[in-house]
């Protein structure tokens, strides 16, 4: 018959024994939500075969096994990158060597980005048992710190983002504590850190523990910087203080540690720490800020380069997850009293 094509298929003639004790009907274009009367289906047994549903048997094995490139258990994403212009890539190999010796249960749900920023040194990668994705932007830009981050933010796979340099290393207790804190929202970490002789001195300009979203919300880091030294990361923490964000630290005992063993000779770069050309672009980003308002002092630069993914690793993980069968049925909490980014 004519339309034929777009006949949906008849449902069953009568509705099975689990059908939903909750029904939605229309009235005025309005949606009305009727609630099962008291002894319909048992009381208080009705009310809780509704708030308990029943999962069809054939997808109890999908939600604790997932395929290797399923990422929804990620709960933390590191992030760093490197220039190497000298001769050896240990400083790079030798951290990735050391966190791939954490337990397995930590590292099933932690995704290292590795951002290569244009070194002129090659090297052939080896394998690494980590959830890891390794990235390489194709043209040497000097100090594109800013860029490099900007990349290593895109490809996260969780909203809980750990931003932090190359000669920095996170202890696997400071790891594990930072996996199992609640989602940053508008707060933003900064850890302590001790020297390689276990004395403590000051927070690191340049490390966050954050959200990814809030990250992307305020346009990441200004890659007009990119091209110069400085003045990247301190504009990043004045722009997301005056939109809100909130600084915080991390309890004293949960700390990272400053490489100073790295061979800053022959394993690192060589890139000269000249403020010439950034100070004047951050003075006036600064008095744009002050003069314009909140859209303004920020360029919107934004992966103004080419890359390419180098290596991308999955974990073969088991993750024992709680049920949280609960959660969606709170969507109205969330609606009412949800907390903006």
């Amino acid at each position: 018959s004519r339309g034929e094509d777009n006949v949906l298929p008849k449902g069953p003639k009568s509705a099975p024994k689990t059908a939903p004790y909750c029904t939605v009907t229309r009235s005025s274009g309005w949606g009305i939500l009727k609630w099962p009367k008291v002894g319909e289906f048992g009381w208080p047994s009705g009310w809780r075969r509704y708030t308990r549903a029943p999962v069809h048997r054939k997808w109890t094995g999908l939600v604790k096994k997932f395929p290797q490139v399923d990422k929804q258990h990620i709960r933390l994403t590191y992030i760093t990158h490197y220039y190497l212009n000298q001769k050896s890539p240990d400083a790079i190999l030798d951290l990735l060597r050391k966190y791939e010796s954490y337990p397995r249960d930590l590292l099933d749900v932690v995704q290292f980005v590795v951002v290569d920023d244009g070194s002129p040194l090659l090297f052939e990668i080896p394998d690494f048992n980590l959830n890891l994705t390794w990235l390489r932007i194709g043209e040497d830009i000097p100090w594109n710190q800013a860029g490099a981050r900007n990349l290593g933010a895109v490809y996260a796979k969780s909203d809980k983002i750990l931003l932090t340099d190359l000669d920095h290393e996170f202890p696997e207790y400071t790891l594990r504590w930072i996996v199992d804190m609640p989602e940053p929202g508008r707060r933003i970490y900064k850890p302590p850190r001790i020297n390689s002789q276990g004395k403590r001195y000051g927070f690191h300009s340049n490390i966050f523990i954050m959200s990814r979203a809030r990250f992307m919300r305020l346009y990441g880091y200004d890659e007009e910087y990119s091209g110069g030294y400085g003045a990247e990361d301190y504009r990043f923490v004045r722009f997301q203080k005056y939109h809100g964000s909130w600084m915080r630290v991390l309890p004293n005992k949960y700390f990272c540690v400053d490489r100073k063993w790295v061979d800053r000779e022959a394993g690192y770069h060589s890139l000269n720490r000249d403020l010439s050309r950034n100070t004047p672009i951050d003075e006036r980003k600064k008095n744009e800020l002050l003069e314009f308002g909140p859209e303004a002092g920020h360029s919107r630069m934004f992966l103004n380069f080419p890359w390419e993914i180098v290596r991308d690793v999955h974990r073969s993980a088991s993750v024992n997850r709680p049920s949280k069968r609960w959660w969606k049925h709170l969507w109205l909490f969330r609606t009412l009293f949800g907390s903006y980014v």
